[in-house]
């Protein structure tokens, strides 16, 4: 953008990611948001967030999801439960249950507690692709939380 001369505030990126998002150009979305954060400093709105994952989602990404949320992360944005959850639930989508595991463990260190059918989901999924010692990690991070 700021090669054309514009000078966005995070209102305008808003509008073009969405925009992205809407026809699925997620790569491009991703690289905005980079862009926003790093080279602008700004701080993308949650819904702006929850799009780019929607569309990741829709489009069965959901390791650049986990990488989207892990960059916000270590900028120092915050990410809301509304995006993690979607991110859990795309990888259970996917069959994708260590990245599920991932995410719920980032997730619950936030001190959000996923939804009772989606921590079934993750601890099963993970007993059925073998990974028996990270289940019960994942059971015992979620019995330290009172859940």
């Amino acid at each position: 953008m700021r090669k054309v001369g514009c000078f966005p505030d995070w209102e305008s990126y808003g509008i073009v990611i969405s925009a992205m998002c809407r026809v699925r150009k997620c790569d491009d979305a991703i690289e905005l948001v980079k862009e926003m954060v790093v080279k602008m400093s700004l701080s993308p709105r949650q819904g702006v967030v929850v799009k780019v994952l929607a569309a990741l989602r829709a489009n069965r990404e959901m390791r650049k999801a986990g990488e989207m949320i892990e960059f916000l992360e270590n900028e120092g944005y915050g990410v809301g439960f509304e995006s993690y959850e979607l991110v859990v639930e795309g990888c259970l989508e996917c069959k994708d249950f260590i990245l599920a595991a991932k995410v719920v463990m980032g997730m619950t260190e936030k001190g959000f507690i996923p939804y009772i059918k989606v921590r079934q989901k993750v601890v099963e999924g993970l007993i059925d692709a073998g990974e028996w010692k990270l289940a019960c990690t994942v059971r015992e991070r979620f019995a330290s939380l009172s859940s």
